[in-house]
């Protein structure tokens, strides 16, 4: 049996990125905020020491991994594994680029959040270990496939979907259809999530948690704009999808997964959010089980 293919994608911390955009500043942090500098050099090394552990680890098992920053976005469906060195938004990252090989996390720094991870550099060599004899676990994580006038969006969504008027400050004007219903709302904004997602963003918003693996979609109204006496009917929910969206914003826009993918909207757009063909293959993954919420609007 040939040897596993191995991808490992790393993140840079933040000290390094600072000194790659702002070499003066960095240079300047130590005298300035030695504080802030001293956090920032800690989670430096612990990064780099996890980088290294990990590499270690695949050496002293006698395999091969290639090795990529995580801003490289090369298919990954040539890999048996792909390992992701970071925290939640590294393997995010590296999610968007993986359609069909399993996912493995590994916590770089005590400063990161791992929920999605399966492991630090500590104990990722007994995981490996694990993997290797076929014996780690793996969920299927619903994503979401979002299309704008018809045309996907290469981006699997493994978290949430934001559309929002660009300005934060502005208000979003938009239709929303489930099922064979249509609502007129202003608001400012719309999350749409999920499973996995419904521990970020929108349960900060008020959501409430489901299981990971739930094939349902969560959508919640931020701060909707009621006229009259008349309540929304859609204002949040989990619902089979799709959920459809009509823009009636000048400038909008969809976030996928957080800011760095954002796909602007005029009036008249419409998009579609759907369950992704590919679900996410996470393995280890030791998440918080939680009963499934009733399904419905308000």
């Amino acid at each position: 049996m040939s040897a596993p293919r191995l991808l490992v994608v790393y993140k840079k911390s933040q000290l390094e990125l600072f000194q790659e955009h702002d070499p003066e500043g960095a240079r300047s942090l130590a005298e300035r905020e030695p504080g802030h500098h001293a956090r920032f050099l800690l989670a430096h090394d612990e990064n780099r020491a996890s980088i290294d552990a990990v590499a270690h680890a695949i050496e002293e098992r006698g395999l091969v991994a290639d090795c990529r920053y995580r801003a490289d976005r090369n298919a990954t469906c040539q890999f048996d594994l792909v390992v992701s060195v970071g925290g939640d938004g590294t393997l995010l990252d590296v999610s968007h680029a993986v359609l069909e090989s399993p996912l493995l996390g590994v916590n770089s720094a005590r400063t990161s959040v791992g929920h999605f991870c399966a492991t630090d550099a500590l104990g990722f060599g007994a995981v490996l270990d694990r993997f290797l004899l076929g014996a780690l676990g793996e969920t299927p994580m619903t994503r979401l496939e979002v299309s704008v006038n018809g045309v996907p969006q290469l981006t699997p969504v493994l978290n949430e979907v934001l559309f929002a008027h660009v300005c934060p400050a502005a208000v979003s004007r938009y239709g929303i259809t489930i099922g064979e219903d249509t609502e007129d709302q202003k608001s400012s904004g719309l999350w749409i999530a999920t499973g996995a997602g419904s521990t970020a963003a929108i349960r900060s918003a008020g959501g409430v948690l489901m299981h990971p693996a739930d094939p349902r979609i969560q959508f919640l109204v931020r701060e909707p704009y009621r006229w009259g006496e008349v309540p929304l009917v859609y204002d949040k929910g989990i619902v089979e999808p799709p959920i459809f969206l009509e823009c009636k914003t000048r400038t909008a826009a969809i976030y996928l997964d957080g800011h760095r993918e954002q796909v602007d909207l005029g009036i008249g757009d419409r998009v579609r959010v759907e369950r992704h063909p590919n679900p996410l293959r996470l393995l280890g993954f030791r998440h918080l089980r939680t009963s499934s919420p009733r399904t419905g609007g308000a």
